[in-house]
């Protein structure tokens, strides 16, 4: 049996501009960050105006309707993002950050694993590693690797989970499901929840989100 080696590819390869590709490419891929974190989230915006900056992504937590702030680099952690992360975090009242880099200082680790010791819930911070790699010729994948995160964030997401019994959740259940077996390709896993997914639509610039019937809530089409 032969086994092939694990390679890492440099991001800028993948992504040349981390707002014009990396950011856009998230946002329309939001599942596997969602995957890694072990929460799922609706995406809203990108570059969202916060005082004098542009907060990359903004989504939304669907189980309870709040904020999610996703700051994300091509390039390792550093004093100007963390600055950044704490203005938007009070800009655009979001409970759940999600700090993105290719790799973290150990005194941005420090400071994130500081405010989760120091802070009340909901608010959550994370430090996330991103990744891509392949072996030999095969394609990419991308991977998100948790740095940090609240301490007990793995059971309060259990917690949740368990005891979201509500009649719209379990509506919203049972209809991606049904549409993950009709439309296998579009990319919905069985178990989504939220109210929309988006969708990249190639070779222009619009996500379509096409809403769960009956959710009091249209389709909404966003710039990238």
């Amino acid at each position: 049996m032969e086994f092939g080696e694990l390679e890492d590819v440099t991001l800028r390869e993948v992504w040349g501009h981390e707002a014009q590709d990396f950011t856009p490419w998230l946002f329309a891929n939001m599942e596997r960050l969602s995957k890694a974190i072990g929460l799922s989230m609706e995406p809203e915006g990108t570059e969202v105006a916060v005082e004098q900056f542009s907060a990359d992504i903004v989504a939304r937590n669907p189980a309870n309707g709040s904020l999610v702030l996703i700051e994300n680099q091509l390039e390792g952690s550093d004093h100007t993002h963390l600055g950044q992360i704490l203005t938007y975090l009070a800009g655009v009242q979001a409970q759940t950050v999600i700090w993105i880099a290719r790799d973290f200082d150990e005194s941005h680790r420090s400071a994130i694993r500081w405010l989760n010791d120091h802070t009340v819930e909901p608010f959550a911070f994370f430090a996330v590693r991103v990744r891509v790699v392949r072996i030999a010729d095969s394609p990419l994948v991308p991977l998100f690797e948790v740095l940090e995160r609240p301490s007990a964030w793995d059971r309060s997401v259990r917690a949740t989970v368990e005891s979201d019994t509500s009649e719209l959740t379990q509506f919203r259940r049972e209809f991606w499901a049904h549409y993950a077996k009709q439309y296998p390709n579009d990319g919905v896993s069985v178990g989504y929840e939220a109210s929309s997914f988006w969708v990249w639509i190639e070779s222009s610039e619009l996500n379509l989100s096409p809403p769960v019937p009956g959710a009091g809530r249209r389709g909404r089409m966003g710039a990238r």
